[in-house]
């Protein structure tokens, strides 16, 4: 006598299953961690070296070699000049190195005499090959010393700071 299966037509998602060896379709991309860090406060410079964007620091340990690192940055800005050409740059740091450098980083221009108030917004997906603690920091430069570069307020003279935020979130592989 053969034996037939029998398939169902619908599965019940009110009911539990238990999946033995592996389910396909389910691969990586979870998220195995997230941290954030929100501050309301904000950093004047005229540095043309990246200065630290007050104390934005997200320490994160990852817990494969193979995981990566989803980093979202948001913050208000203002660039000042009293010349008719300057930049404002930002940049997420990996320990002591600039990740973003090739074109992920952010620019804000300002020209003839005036103030330019804007947001930054970087993505970064950043695969660090570690399981060691790793520390991601904002920092700030401008193009040219006689510029003003106003971080995390939307204030020409940095007062009323608003709220900035750095996340890091490990993505399993």
């Amino acid at each position: 006598m053969p034996f037939t299966k029998l398939l169902p037509t619908s599965i019940d998602l009110a009911q539990n299953f238990t999946f033995t060896g592996t389910v396909a379709g389910a691969g990586g991309g979870k998220v195995l961690q997230c941290l954030q860090y929100t501050m309301g406060s904000a950093t004047v410079t005229s540095s043309t070296s990246y200065v630290n964007f007050s104390s934005m620091i997200v320490t994160i340990t990852p817990s494969a070699t193979s995981s990566k690192i989803l980093l979202i940055h948001s913050a208000p800005s203002t660039v000042y000049t009293d010349n008719n050409s300057n930049m404002g740059n930002v940049a997420i740091f990996r320990d002591s190195t600039n990740i973003t450098t090739l074109g992920h980083n952010t620019s804000f221009a300002s020209y003839q005499f005036t103030d330019h108030h804007s947001g930054s917004g970087i993505t970064y997906l950043d695969s660090p090959n570690s399981t060691s603690a790793l520390e991601y920091r904002v920092k700030v430069k401008c193009d040219n010393a006689s510029l003003q570069f106003i971080y995390g307020s939307s204030y020409s003279n940095g007062s009323q700071p608003r709220q900035s935020s750095l996340i890091a979130m490990e993505i399993g592989a």
